[in-house]
């Protein structure tokens, strides 16, 4: 009898270690020895790069998928880089399950110019896939690395803008007024500075908006010493304002969700009857100006709409004449100076607002369409 009670015994401590070993998930080893990257089987080319023909598809890159030791989904990551750099700081294009990806000329024209390549010159960008399985990317393994030799055309890179609204500022709380957009710095897309005239009182108060006629995504503070941001899933952050009527320097960083108001002293300050822009690239090239609208909420700020450019250059001038002018050496956004012969600053063709401030020096241009 106390056999068979040590025998029962030893039975269903058996099963019961069966059943725990079974209730537990099974655990996968990756053996890197038995696992290699995916192989780009898209040879090195030269692709023609013709900008009325932007939306053709011109280039697909393919190759074979990466193989591990245990069957499981792999996720791509395609990577690009200018050639010579080692893919020291390299762009992300795309993340996919496929193993083939494709660009159309106007994308890859993008993404050459994203990557530092000049227009009209000949240079060559790289490609290479980073495979990884799981959701936290691990056992990464790298690809063999192709070039694309291109010829970039100069285009017009939809970047990031912030506008005020606000009934501290001139449109109001309208999202869609014509309103005045902070000045983005063209060494640093996440840095934009506005200097301008705001009003204070109860319930006067301002914040920024990233496209005009949408309240999200929306900029303000919660705290009154960081930057807030309501991307259209959250709640809209709290307002800004300034403690009396005048003149501030805005400065907004969205990265490092980093934000100063200083007061600004424009009581000495030069005011213009007239501010225009003349250049090759503005409709009555250097033979006469086009007129900018002197803001009537803010002297000191100019705006044109829908203004048609062609490719060249261009400059600020006031009073129809020289040498009363500014110019700069960025395109689409910098800070212009007075200074001697100042250089022009240069365009791409496209149909833009501007707007320029004469007494900081910045201006921005907003592509339209």
């Amino acid at each position: 009898m106390k056999k068979i009670s040590i025998l029962i015994f030893i039975f269903i401590t058996a099963l019961c270690f069966n059943a725990c070993v079974e209730d537990e998930d099974p655990t996968f080893v990756i053996k890197e020895e038995q696992s290699e990257g995916p192989l780009i089987v898209t040879a090195n080319t030269t692709v023609n790069l013709i900008k009325d023909l932007e939306a053709e598809q011109v280039f697909t890159l393919v190759w074979e998928h990466a193989g591990y030791n245990i069957n499981t989904p792999i996720t791509y990551k395609i990577e690009a880089a200018a050639a010579g750099t080692n893919f020291a700081t390299p762009q992300e294009v795309a993340v996919t399950t496929s193993r083939f990806y494709s660009w159309t000329i106007g994308e890859l024209n993008s993404l050459a110019i994203v990557l530092g390549l000049s227009p009209d010159t000949e240079a060559s960008l790289e490609l290479r896939l980073i495979s990884s399985i799981g959701s936290n990317g691990g056992s990464s393994i790298s690809s063999n690395v192709i070039a694309i030799t291109v010829t970039p055309y100069a285009t017009i890179i939809q970047q990031k803008n912030l506008f005020l609204v606000g009934n501290a500022t001139a449109p109001g709380w309208e999202n869609d007024n014509n309103n005045p957009p902070l000045v983005r710095d063209p060494d640093n897309p996440n840095e934009f500075k506005y200097t301008g005239k705001f009003l204070t009182g109860t319930d006067i108060a301002f914040k920024f908006l990233e496209v005009l006629g949408q309240w999200q995504p929306q900029w303000g503070t919660n705290d009154g010493s960081t930057l807030s941001v309501n991307d259209g899933t959250g709640s809209d952050p709290d307002s800004f304002s300034v403690a009396a009527e005048g003149y501030y320097e805005v400065t907004a960083n969205i990265e490092d969700k980093t934000f100063t108001i200083a007061a600004y002293d424009a009581s000495t300050a030069a005011t213009f009857a007239s501010i225009g822009i003349i250049g090759d690239a503005t409709p009555d090239k250097w033979d006469a100006d086009t007129d900018m609208t002197k803001s009537a909420f803010d002297e000191h700020l100019w705006y044109i709409q829908n203004v048609t450019l062609t490719d060249g250059e261009m400059k600020f001038r006031h009073s129809n004449d020289w040498p009363g002018n500014w110019g700069a050496s960025t395109a689409i956004s910098g800070q212009t100076t007075t200074d001697g012969n100042p250089p022009n600053i240069p365009v791409t063709a496209g149909i833009y607002d501007i707007w320029f401030n004469d007494l900081d020096g910045r201006y921005i241009f907003i592509p339209k369409g």
